[in-house]
C-alpha cells in the first residue's frame, strides 16, 4: 500500500516536473521569438516604394523621415502611424498611406495638395481654402491670387470660385481677388480692368458687368480703362487712366 502511494507522489512530482519544464519552455522560446522578430536585423525594411502623382516631394525627403526611425526599421516595430503624422506634417503633403509587403517592403502612396490659388504673395490655397506654407516660387502653373485674413481664407476662395464660374462662360479670367476684414471684395481681370464688388450682392453685380460690358467695348477703348465701380444700387462709375466718367 505504502509502495503505492509513493508511486502516485512521484508519479505527480513528474507531471508537475514536466509540466513547469514545459512552461519555461514556451516562455523562453516566446521571448526568444519576440527578441529575433523585434530585431532590426532579423527582419529589416530594405525597400521603398513610393507611388502617387508627385511632383514636389522628393523621395530622398521620404527616406529622411524614416531614417529617424533607423533603430525600429523592423517588420514589425515600424512605426506607420508617426512616419504617416511626420509624412502629412509636410507642407506639399495632403494624405498618405503606408503598408508594409511582406518580407523586407514599405509601401507609400502620397497624395500631393492640390493648390488652386497664391495666397498673400506668401504662400498657396488648396481646394479646401486651407493655406499651405509652401513658397509661391516652387509652382509653375498660373495661379489666380488672392488676398485677404487668413481667418477668411476659405470665404474668399468660395467668392472666388463663384465670380469665376460666371466670368469664364464670357471669356474673363480673373487674375486677382482681394477682400478686406469688412468682405469687401475688389477683383482684378487678366486685361487689367479692376471690378469693384463691394460687400453685397457681389454675383449680381458681376451680372450687371457682363451686360453693359459689350455696350462699353462698342463705345470706349477698353484698354484705357481703369476700373468700373459696380457698387451702386443702379448704374456704375469707369475710372480711366486718364479721368472718371460715371454713366448711371
Amino acid at each position: 500500500m505504502w509502495d503505492n502511494l509513493k508511486q502516485v507522489k512521484i508519479g505527480k512530482w513528474i507531471s508537475l516536473l514536466f509540466f513547469l519544464t514545459l512552461i519555461y519552455t514556451l516562455q523562453s522560446s516566446y521571448f526568444k521569438l519576440k527578441s529575433w522578430l523585434t530585431d532590426e536585423q532579423s527582419l529589416p525594411l530594405t525597400s521603398l516604394i513610393l507611388t502617387g502623382n508627385i511632383e514636389h516631394v522628393l523621395e530622398d525627403d521620404v527616406r529622411s523621415i524614416l531614417i529617424e526611425q533607423k533603430d525600429r526599421l523592423n517588420f514589425f516595430t515600424l512605426e506607420i502611424a508617426q512616419i504617416q503624422q511626420q509624412l502629412e506634417n509636410m507642407p506639399w503633403v495632403y494624405s498618405a498611406s503606408i503598408r508594409k509587403r511582406w518580407p523586407d517592403t514599405l509601401k507609400i502612396h502620397i497624395v500631393e495638395q492640390s493648390i488652386v490659388a497664391i495666397w498673400n504673395d506668401r504662400a498657396l490655397l488648396n481646394r479646401f481654402g486651407e493655406i499651405i506654407e509652401a513658397s509661391p516660387d516652387t509652382v509653375v502653373n498660373d495661379y489666380v491670387a488672392l488676398y485677404g485674413e487668413d481667418e477668411f481664407a476659405n470665404d474668399i476662395l468660395t467668392t472666388y470660385m463663384k465670380i469665376h464660374q460666371l466670368l469664364k462662360v464670357n471669356k474673363f479670367k480673373i487674375a486677382s481677388l482681394r477682400s478686406d476684414k469688412r468682405h469687401s471684395s475688389d477683383i482684378v481681370l487678366e486685361n487689367g480692368i479692376a471690378l469693384r464688388l463691394g460687400q453685397e450682392q457681389k454675383l449680381d453685380r458681376i451680372q450687371r458687368f457682363l451686360s453693359v460690358f459689350p455696350l462699353i467695348q462698342n463705345e470706349y477703348d477698353v484698354s484705357t480703362i481703369s476700373y468700373v465701380d459696380l457698387r451702386y444700387d443702379t448704374g456704375f462709375a469707369i475710372g480711366w487712366k486718364n479721368k472718371n466718367i460715371e454713366v448711371n
